[in-house]
């Protein structure tokens, strides 16, 4: 790649709109778990728009900058998501215009042809007072690029998730029309639709979403840490070490210290682990 480091970070990503409907809501609710018990009154809580809650990993669907990184230059075939970090700073409102401002953080280089990792911040605002939705950091693993030098400051590491067992667990079963139904959500990148496109990229079939299988953390979390019904989320982040697939049957761990909570997320089939990592905290 021979853009430097410093065009990513200087590089004007553009404010992207959007207002949220009670379909935008629900459509996202069911491509990420809440669907799988419709006649649970916490779950149908999601999925009707009587009295409509959203899911609290919803923003990181809303007002999305797009594949930006593309327009710079960076190898978009090849980039995939390596972390992910998303802060609640209020509940989702429906029907009122929101605006998400951008901004690169960092470039972490690791030499020609290895590649390198791009962080950044976006925050959706209530584009009439200003006020804070929630606040998204991303970092991208472009495995096409590198040798472009580093600059910014990285994200702090995440910690690692205890050693010792789980405080608790449970499973999911990701159908095989997840990244199907997700991608409906604005996602449009053939890695996850096309098995040409997911050859390209070095999958020997389309991926699920790293949002997708994140989204579903979120939805496990929940179910976990309440004893009846699904707990409120005001933060979520974790590392995406290997793909989901649709079809996958997912293992979800937690353990919890008070509101706060770590998680891994692994495919036992495969032996992989999806999402490690894994930092939350109940509202």
């Amino acid at each position: 790649m021979s853009l430097p480091a410093g065009s990513i970070l200087d590089f004007a990503i553009p404010e992207t709109r959007q207002t949220v409907t009670a379909r935008d809501a629900i459509l996202y609710a069911l491509s990420v778990g809440y669907g799988g018990a419709p006649l649970d009154p916490a779950h149908l809580r999601f999925l009707y728009e009587a009295d409509l809650a959203t899911a609290p990993t919803l923003a990181n669907v809303v007002a999305h900058a797009g594949p930006w990184m593309k327009q710079v230059g960076v190898d978009w075939s090849q980039v995939v998501h390596a972390e992910h970090r998303l802060t609640i700073h209020r509940p989702m409102p429906l029907d009122t215009p929101l605006v998400s401002h951008t901004q690169s953080l960092s470039v972490v280089d690791r030499g020609a042809g290895k590649g390198m990792f791009a962080a950044f911040e976006r925050v959706v605002s209530n584009e009439a007072t200003g006020e804070a939705v929630a606040s998204i950091v991303q970092t991208n693993a472009c495995r096409g690029d590198g040798g472009c030098g580093s600059a910014g400051t990285p994200p702090e590491p995440l910690p690692p998730v205890p050693n010792r067992q789980p405080d608790v667990s449970c499973q999911l079963a990701i159908a095989e029309d997840a990244a199907l139904l997700y991608r409906l959500n604005g996602d449009l990148n053939p890695l996850h639709v096309d098995p040409a496109a997911a050859e390209r990229g070095g999958f020997r079939r389309p991926i699920l979403h790293g949002l997708c299988t994140f989204g579903h953390a979120g939805y496990a979390l929940s179910r976990m840490a309440s004893g009846s019904g699904l707990a409120a989320l005001a933060a979520i982040a974790a590392r995406f070490t290997a793909p989901a697939f649709p079809g996958d049957t997912l293992e979800f761990q937690m353990w919890r210290s008070g509101q706060d909570i770590r998680f891994r997320c692994t495919a036992p089939s495969r032996g992989a682990t999806v999402l490690d990592n894994g930092v939350a905290r109940l509202a």
